[in-house]
């Protein structure tokens, strides 16, 4: 098969085709024609420094050491977002940068001061230890529920800003940086998930304490066994992959953790008992 070549150019043609080359080279590399990229590059890089500092700040109180600088703190913070925003990341991990209560102190006397009477006599007190129990139930259902929806509120929001760094750069764009961080810092602000984070773990710490003492009593044998959490109805569910098992109604409840072990729930079966 015969080989075909392109004619060869003559040298006005070459030389005017590297002389345009060497000339347009100059042009960009020599600032005399203003490159857009760069400009998008330093309002992305706002953008996203401005992101950081907000999404530290709504985490920083769980940081086990907020000592140091700002940028510290905020670098801090921001490395526990990633480590703990990982699809890999185990119960059994490590977790001493984050600074976790785990006393049950206070939620020890709330039971008690909640029943009237101390752990070590309970027996004596069940049907109030009951009823305890399940409100504590509805308790933490509820605080669960505030803190997803804050928590999609900061998701969507993280969402609408991530858009805002591809918006077509313009002189007029970069005077959005003030007033967009000024949002962000009052929406931040608005949407702190403190309290309904403080207010889950303190409401599964009583919950906790108040399954303890009722799995002590004794109930009633049924063909089925009785629902751990409103200790009124059969087991019809057990929620994957911890195995965990409710009756339908209170298996419903649990939209995103299992009440049991805070497992993340990816589904639920049915369950039947011969």
């Amino acid at each position: 098969m015969s080989e075909h070549h392109s004619p060869s150019l003559g040298p006005m043609t070459e030389a005017v085709h590297n002389i345009s080359m060497r000339h347009l080279t100059d042009l960009s590399t020599g600032g005399v024609i203003e490159d857009d990229r760069q400009f998008l590059k330093t309002w992305r890089r706002h953008l996203h420094d401005c992101l950081n500092q907000q999404n530290a700040r709504v985490i920083q109180f769980l940081a086990a050491d907020v000592s140091g600088e700002v940028d510290v703190v905020t670098k801090r913070c921001t490395d526990i977002l990633h480590r703990y925003s990982r699809p890999t990341w185990s119960l059994s991990s490590s977790t001493r940068d984050v600074a976790l209560s785990v006393g049950t102190g206070d939620a020890m006397t709330w039971v008690t001061g909640e029943i009237g009477v101390s752990p070590d006599v309970l027996r004596e007190h069940m049907r109030r230890v009951i009823k305890a129990y399940t409100a504590s139930t509805v308790a933490l259902c509820s605080a669960e529920g505030r803190l997803e929806d804050k928590l999609r509120q900061l998701e969507a929001l993280v969402g609408r800003v991530n858009e805002l760094m591809f918006l077509e750069p313009t002189a007029e764009l970069g005077a959005l940086a003030g007033p967009a961080k000024a949002y962000l810092d009052s929406v931040f602000e608005k949407i702190s998930i403190e309290n309904e984070y403080r207010d889950l773990i303190e409401r599964y710490k009583q919950f906790s304490i108040l399954k303890g003492i009722v799995n002590l009593s004794t109930f009633q044998k049924q063909t089925a066994p009785t629902c751990t959490i409103c200790m009124a109805k059969a087991v019809t569910h057990a929620t994957i992959p911890c195995g965990h098992t409710y009756c339908e109604e209170c298996s419903t409840k649990q939209t995103t953790l299992c009440y049991m072990c805070r497992v993340q729930i990816r589904d639920r079966v049915r369950l039947f008992f011969s």
